[in-house]
C-alpha cells in the first residue's frame, strides 16, 4: 500500500504592514510639530525685535496743543462802540461787517467831527471771544475782537533740547487725545526760538516744537486748545536733512 506524497507545509502569513505605517506618520507627525514650533518661535523673535526697533527710533515729545493764530481787529482811530453784530465761535467771511465804532476828529475850522468805523474782518475765520461790549472806548492797537483761520492750525509741544537733537523738519508725528477716537497726523515743522518775553513760558532745559497737521480735514472741527499726547518717528521724513538742534 503506497503512502500518499504529504504537501509542503504552508508559509507562515506576513505581519501586517498597518503597526509600521503608524509609527512613521507618528515619526513624521512629531517632526511637523517640532517645524512648526520652530516658525513660531521665529516669527515671534522677529516680531520681538522689530518693536523694539520701532521703540527705539519713536520719541515721546508729551503734551501737544492745539493752537491758532489769532488775528486782531482794531479801530484806526480812538472812538466808541456803537454796534456790535458778531458773537464768540461765529463764523465770518471776509470783509464782513463786525461792529461800528462812533470816532470824533477836528475839522479845518476846529470843530467836532463825528463819524462812523465800520469795522469788517480782514479775512475769513471765526471769533473767537465775545467782542468789546457797547459803549466801551477803544483805542488803536486794542482789538475790538479777535478772530483765527481754522484752516491754518498749528501744534505745539515743549520738547527738551537732548531730544531736538534727534528730531528733523519733515519728520512724521502721531496725536492721540483721551477719549477720542483715532489718530491726528502730523508733520514736524520748526523749533520756535525762546526770546526774552517767553523765558517763563517754557520749561528750562526745553524748546517749542512747532508741527503741522498732516490733512486740513483731521483738525477742521477741532477747538484751539484741545491737548494731546504725540510721538515722532525719526526714520520718516527726507533722508540727509540736519536735525533741528545741532549735537545728535
Amino acid at each position: 500500500m503506497t503512502t500518499p506524497p504529504q504537501s509542503a507545509p504552508s508559509p507562515a502569513p506576513a505581519a501586517p504592514a498597518r503597526p509600521a505605517r503608524r509609527a512613521a506618520l507618528r515619526k513624521w507627525r512629531a517632526r511637523l510639530i517640532v517645524l512648526l514650533l520652530l516658525a513660531a518661535a521665529v516669527l515671534l523673535f522677529l516680531r520681538i525685535s522689530n518693536e523694539r526697533a520701532t521703540d527705539a527710533n519713536v520719541i515721546d515729545i508729551g503734551t501737544v496743543t492745539l493752537t491758532a493764530q489769532a488775528i486782531p481787529v482794531e479801530t484806526p482811530r480812538p472812538g466808541q462802540v456803537t454796534a456790535v453784530s458778531v458773537v464768540a465761535q461765529q463764523r465770518v467771511t471776509a470783509g464782513q461787517r463786525l461792529g461800528t465804532v462812533e470816532v470824533t476828529s477836528i475839522d479845518s475850522e476846529g470843530e467836532p467831527v463825528v463819524s462812523t468805523v465800520v469795522l469788517e474782518a480782514p479775512r475769513a475765520g471765526i471769533v473767537v471771544d465775545e467782542p468789546v461790549t457797547v459803549g466801551s472806548t477803544l483805542q488803536p492797537g486794542q482789538p475790538f475782537v479777535e478772530l483765527y483761520d481754522p484752516s491754518k492750525l498749528t501744534f505745539y509741544a515743549e520738547v527738551p533740547v537732548e531730544n531736538l537733537s534727534e528730531i528733523g523738519a519733515g519728520m512724521a508725528a502721531e496725536l492721540t487725545a483721551k477719549g477720542r477716537e483715532g489718530t491726528v497726523r502730523a508733520v514736524v515743522q520748526r523749533v520756535v526760538p525762546v526770546v526774552q518775553s517767553d523765558v517763563e513760558s517754557v520749561a528750562a532745559g526745553s524748546l517749542r516744537l512747532v508741527l503741522l497737521p498732516a490733512r486740513g480735514q483731521d483738525v477742521g472741527g477741532l477747538i484751539p486748545g484741545m491737548r494731546y499726547t504725540g510721538t515722532v518717528d525719526t526714520l520718516t521724513g527726507v533722508p540727509g536733512r540736519p536735525r533741528l538742534v545741532p549735537g545728535g
